[in-house]
């Protein structure tokens, strides 16, 4: 299959690599606009490079594509694949708001292109660890709390994204940047949607002007609550990049999980006390199953396990979270695919 990277200076990139060099898949070119590590990834893969993703596609015809690029940016980068028919995966938030993704996806769905967005903890060990024990998905679950918080906005300044520090091209800090996994893995799990939100944000920590701590507190439909913690305080070193912890609950079992485990106690075998499960929490590695798994759909000619309609709703609840941090924490209500100020 002949592939595409399109934006390659974006920090995703080098997670995905090695995945393209399988037998069966060739790059045949890239785009850079930023002009960072286009030079470096062309060479290693013997290609093509474009300063345009509009100059890579006047002049290839690639199978497949996959899009990066800076957040502001993901929605017309979507929609010159869609003019051209070909399919594609879409970094996370695939746009700033949800009205730009669902008009994304309006235009793909009517042009039936194939898209998929990397919400790549519906292939994390994490899921089937909870799916296994659990028993079935979705959970009727009874608390959800995560805790991700990463390095500081220095690593991507330094990784050549001085962007992502400005909410007008990020969209946001750590809430629009990591929050995205755990707002998806909170509407999959529980399989109803999220009717209201609340939020608080800070700056503090760093004093740029995307926020670098939030807590966002979601409430789905049937009741259930779930809060993302995320931020970019994690004093990161080449050993240790982040804090990945997490406690949810449902009506079979408890689970907690953190360094590489998931501990988890069964409610009607309290006999068996707490048992452990080895699970990979390391979010990186989890890209390259993506490139196979997306590979394989698009091959088939299946539909994506997660895509624009997927990261539409997800964008809810985030501009949600956004509107409520700048009410001061004011509950949002989201009522048919749109958000508005609740009590």
């Amino acid at each position: 299959m002949k592939v595409a990277l399109l934006e390659v200076s974006h920090w995703h990139v080098p997670l995905y690599l090695s995945a393209f060099e399988r037998p069966g898949i060739e790059v045949v070119a890239i785009s850079d606009s930023e002009i960072n590590k286009g030079a470096e990834i062309a060479a290693r893969f013997g290609c093509r490079k474009y300063d345009s993703v509009e100059s890579l596609l006047a002049n290839e015809r690639p199978d497949f594509a996959f899009a990066f690029g800076r957040h502001a940016e993901m929605p017309q980068i979507g929609k010159l694949l869609v003019e051209r028919r070909i399919p594609f995966s879409l970094e996370k938030p695939c746009g700033t708001n949800a009205d730009q993704v669902a008009e994304l996806r309006k235009l793909a769905e009517a042009a039936g292109v194939y898209v998929a967005v990397p919400l790549i903890f519906r292939l994390s060990e994490t899921l089937d660890t909870l799916s296994e024990i659990n028993g079935t998905l979705p959970m009727e679950m009874t608390n959800y709390a995560i805790r991700f918080i990463v390095g500081p906005p220095s690593r991507y300044i330094n990784a050549g994204a001085c962007w992502m520090t400005d909410p007008a091209i990020a969209g946001g800090g750590s809430t629009m940047n990591v929050a995205t996994h755990f707002i998806d893995l909170f509407r999959f799990l529980t399989g109803k949607p999220v009717s209201a939100v609340s939020a608080m944000m800070s700056s503090r920590c760093h004093g740029e002007q995307i926020e670098d701590h939030s807590v966002v507190t979601m409430r789905s439909e049937d009741g259930t609550v779930g809060v993302v913690e995320t931020g970019y305080a994690f004093p990161s070193a080449a050993d240790i990049q982040r804090e990945f912890t997490f406690t949810i609950g449902s009506r079979k079992a408890y689970f907690q999980g953190g360094n590489d485990q998931i501990a988890y106690r069964l409610h009607d075998q309290l006999d068996l006390g707490t048992q452990t499960r080895r699970a990979r929490l390391d979010t990186d590695i989890y890209y390259p199953l993506f490139v196979d798994k997306v590979l394989a759909e698009v091959a088939a000619g299946a539909k994506p396990f997660a895509g624009l309609r997927e990261a539409e709703e997800m964008m809810r609840i985030m501009d949600a979270a956004y509107a409520s941090a700048r009410a001061g924490g004011a509950l949002q209500l989201i009522q048919n695919s749109s958000s508005v100020s609740g009590e």
